[in-house]
């Protein structure tokens, strides 16, 4: 974790040195490709900022008011990452959109030489964070990796202007850099809303779930199974089991495979079960519980 922290320090920083660059740089060689890439740049130093912030407040332990932690504000940043990317990427197809038919002349050289060293910052930032699980980080290594395919894109336009003089390459370009924003916002935006929402993980499915259940000695039946995911990377469940009467410390044992079973298999951590005893239930209601998810 701290060689995380200490990469997303240095990342912000090298970021937002390039984004004065590319920003400036594009004023300064009336490139709209440029300046596209600056306001990606920006949202990478948003979403670098925040993922930092939502790893440190998300670390705090948690309490009687806050149960189940902070670990939600990283979903909270990723979400509000992605809603403002789409904002900038509509932005970028409207500038496009006048310049397309009616292209201003463009300085390649400069264009080059900037968009080269952007993406030399943005390979470096991207192999730091690339590999980690959490929706946040995730969702600042997507920046970044769009960011340096932008600069790719940036940098074969301007060795087509140096090369022809064809200006119009670079509104172009800025379509197809808004192209790639709208991509990458909308997993986010997607992947968040579905945490929010309370959604199943992608990767749990429910039937599959308790049909491995129901094969767990003594577990006779399963029903009300909810599956929910805290955050990325921290996924939680309850459901009511069914089982022969039996005594209180003999559900321990049951409680221990179930959980062990749901953590290998789901990668499920936070486990709440009830447990019921069908004799029991007949006895008293005069009819069977139903055993349906």
């Amino acid at each position: 974790m701290d060689d995380l922290h200490r990469n997303l320090k240095i990342a912000i920083i090298l970021t937002t040195l390039i984004f004065f660059l590319e920003f400036s740089g594009g004023l300064f060689s009336n490139s709209l490709a440029l300046l596209s890439d600056s306001a990606h740049v920006f949202m990478d130093v948003i979403s670098l900022v925040l993922a930092y912030g939502a790893i440190r407040i998300s670390s705090r332990p948690s309490n009687s008011n806050v149960t189940f932690g902070y670990h939600r504000f990283e979903i909270f940043a990723a979400l509000i990452n992605g809603l403002t990317i789409i904002g900038i990427a509509l932005f970028i197809f409207y500038e496009a959109y006048g310049r397309i038919f009616n292209p201003p002349p463009v300085k390649g050289f400069e264009v080059l030489v900037i968009a080269t060293i952007g993406l030399g910052v943005n390979t470096w930032a991207g192999l730091k964070l690339h590999g980690h699980h959490d929706l946040n980080i995730r969702g600042a290594y997507l920046h970044i990796l769009g960011d340096a395919l932008a600069s790719v894109a940036v940098i074969c336009g301007a060795i087509i202007i140096i090369l022809t003089g064809n200006s119009a390459v670079d509104p172009a370009l800025s379509i197809l850099i808004g192209a790639i924003l709208i991509y990458g916002a909308f997993r986010l935006v997607f992947g968040s809303a579905r945490i929010l929402l309370e959604f199943a993980p992608k990767h749990v499915n429910a039937k599959e779930l308790k049909d491995i259940l129901l094969q767990i000695e003594g577990v006779k039946g399963v029903h009300d199974i909810h599956i929910w995911s805290i955050c990325s990377n921290i996924h939680a469940m309850s459901a009511h089991v069914l089982v022969d009467r039996i005594h209180v410390y003999q559900t321990e044992a049951l409680i221990l495979k179930i959980s062990q079973l749901v953590r290998d298999r789901f990668r499920i951590l936070h486990t709440t079960l009830q447990f019921e005893c069908a004799e029991c239930a007949i006895i008293e209601t005069g009819h069977e519980i139903s055993h349906d998810g």
